[in-house]
């Protein structure tokens, strides 16, 4: 015999799950984010992501290596709380898609410097893109408050 959950809990279970899911996919963006800015949680700090960039083979000229932590920091904090979620996700999709392609050459195993841990995030973060933040976010407040915001995201 399986029990159901309380109505609350079925009312609310996707955007529960849809907090969880912002929650990792931004709370794991952001640190690496702030790690590039400012070298906290043992990142790089700007200069070290410029030598992260030069390994790429990718530009390292200021501001570049400025912008890209900034985006980073600014689109995971961004889909953390659920704010211009859709917009966020998608952007940190594409930062990832970029980390993915990077890494291609190491094969799957994140272990080996391959594919696996950022493919799972740009995939979490496409599911957000897709499905939106759910009930628990800025966007929802949003939402509820700001006729504007309801004719401008529905347009």
């Amino acid at each position: 015999m399986m029990a159901t959950a309380p109505p609350f809990l079925r009312r609310h279970a996707a955007s529960a799950g849809l907090l969880l899911l912002r929650i990792a996919a931004g709370g794991f963006l952001l640190p690496h984010g702030l790690g590039k800015l400012f070298g906290w949680f043992g990142g790089p700090g700007l200069a070290g992501f410029a030598g992260e960039l030069h390994h790429f083979g990718l530009p390292t000229a200021a501001p570049l290596p400025l912008l890209l932590a900034a985006a980073q920091t600014g689109l995971g904090l961004l889909v953390l709380v659920g704010a211009s979620t859709r917009f966020a996700a998608a952007g940190s999709a594409v930062f990832l898609a970029v980390t993915v392609a990077l890494n291609l050459p190491n094969g799957w195993y994140w272990m080996h410097g391959g594919i696996e841990y950022p493919l799972l995030w740009l995939l979490a973060n496409l599911a957000l893109a897709l499905t939106g933040p759910g009930a628990l976010s800025v966007d929802a407040l949003r939402r509820r408050t700001d006729p504007e915001f309801v004719h401008a995201v529905h347009r």
